[in-house]
């Protein structure tokens, strides 16, 4: 559900001696960090942490995990999905050692009981930040944590940090230091701790944290929300963390709609240039470019996807192995050339396949200005696509416009062979200069200064 966000090289200070050896690893390392940074080569940086904690940063064990006394899991050994940031955390010898030898008890509780101590002790943002990014499996390619279920005591602690996050002085601050279109401290361990609570089917505790976030005011130095306006939430259903004001919400955009949304004609009416492209790319998939889809959402299957426009720019592969289809698409996006964009998903396209067993957790998107358009391609029997709370299934050559803000899972579990479609990410129809006026950036870029 996108939380990857910059942690920053900001870490707690050393409190008390009754920390374990790993906390005090973690706490030394944090201290001397930012001076090492700033004067040492990474040569010597390395050396110096390697005298120090007896391996260097990129040191892997023999079971290719981590073996950084800072984190359990590291970019180096592959591990985590957020390029931008590391996930450093107390604990580390004591949840290793936990996840080494998952079913004894006694190694668990020593592990639960470091964590707890952190959950009940710290008042460090940064140590809570990443502490519920770690037991979430916000970071990790993998799940981890939530590996066997999605209901145990890991989440539960995890959405107990999440919680404190919340309260924090620094996490609240979001509301006067960031706009509405930019990513907030509340809005988003909000959403993802729902979102847990309601893979875990503990559904009322998380109409009680929804209620609770929605119906939240703000009386800060720069802004003032009354309540219920601070995070306007207008679904228990739908969470996204970005959220511009005074767009239409539907989880479903009707063939009636479709005026407003052009591209879902233009596809239809070209499926037949569509499928015979993709057909192609279907014939060398290592060729064609695809890669993992959204690893860290589904535990057992595959889902693969090969991107042709992100980030404002057709790839490669688009031009290379679908020339006609990108052809047809240059002529429609970006479909609002000149408005900002509020995150890097605000339009996309990308064609995605889905094998049979594969069934993905439910989820949200970032922010309620992005829709998602569906194609049809093949081996489309017995795939669901559920959209707050309702099953859809897809026809080959038809059109599934839905919006990607809201509560939606999608599985492969009575498939007859892999689902193919494609998908177009889309700017919703009713974004104007208007919704960027007072603001300086989203989370994604600056706004123009006439649109401020």
């Amino acid at each position: 559900s996108q939380a990857c966000f910059r942690a920053g090289h900001r870490f707690p200070a050393v409190r008390g001696a009754a920390m374990t050896t790993s906390r005090r690893s973690y706490r030394l390392r944090a201290l001397l960090l930012p001076c090492l940074v700033q004067t040492s080569s990474a040569g010597f940086f390395d050396s110096i942490l390697g005298k120090l904690f007896g391996k260097a940063t990129g040191d892997e064990g023999e079971s290719g995990e981590s073996a950084a006394p800072y984190a359990l899991f590291t970019h180096e050994a592959g591990q985590l999905h957020c390029e931008d940031r590391e996930l450093r955390h107390g604990c580390v010898k004591e949840l290793k050692a936990f996840l080494e030898d998952r079913n004894n008890s006694e190694v668990q509780e020593t592990a639960l009981s470091c964590v707890r101590g952190v959950l009940q002790t710290s008042k460090d943002y940064w140590e809570l930040k990443n502490m519920t990014h770690l037991l979430l499996d916000l970071d990790t390619v993998e799940h981890v944590f939530d590996k066997d279920s999605r209901d145990n005591v890991w989440i539960d602690t995890g959405v107990e940090f999440a919680r404190k996050l919340m309260e924090h002085p620094e996490c609240l601050s979001d509301f006067d230091s960031k706009s509405e279109l930019e990513c907030r401290c509340v809005p988003l361990y909000g959403k993802v701790s729902t979102l847990k609570l309601k893979n875990a089917g503990k559904l009322d505790e998380a109409r009680e944290l929804f209620s609770k976030i929605s119906q939240m005011g703000w009386e800060g130095k720069q802004r003032t929300y009354a309540a219920g306006q601070a995070v306007p939430w207008d679904d228990f259903q739908h969470t996204p963390q970005i959220w511009v004001r005074g767009l239409r919400s539907m989880p479903l955009w009707e063939r009636s709609t479709w005026k407003d949304l052009p591209i879902c004609s233009v596809l239809e009416e070209n499926f037949a240039t569509i499928q015979e492209e993709t057909a192609r790319a279907m014939a060398d998939e290592a060729a064609s470019g695809f890669e993992d889809a959204y690893r860290f959402l589904y535990d057992k299957g595959e889902w693969n996807r090969v991107m042709l426009y992100h980030k404002r720019e057709f790839t490669e592969e688009c031009e290379r192995v679908f020339p006609k289809t990108c052809a047809l698409l240059k002529q429609w996006l970006p479909s609002k050339p000149g408005l900002p964009w509020t995150s890097d998903q605000n339009e996309q396209v990308m064609v995605i396949k889905m094998k049979q067993g594969t069934d993905v957790e439910l989820h949200s998107g970032p922010a309620n200005n992005i829709l998602n358009i569906h194609l049809g391609i093949s081996g489309l029997e017995g795939a669901k696509l559920v959209v707050a709370n309702t099953t859809y299934h897809w026809e080959e050559g038809k059109v599934i416009a839905w919006d990607g803000s809201y509560d939606h899972t999608v599985n492969c579990l009575e498939c007859k062979e892999q689902r193919v479609i494609m998908m177009v990410r889309y700017m919703h129809p009713d974004m104007s200069p208007e919704h960027y006026k007072g603001n300086v950036r989203t989370h994604f870029e600056d706004i123009p200064v006439e649109m401020q």
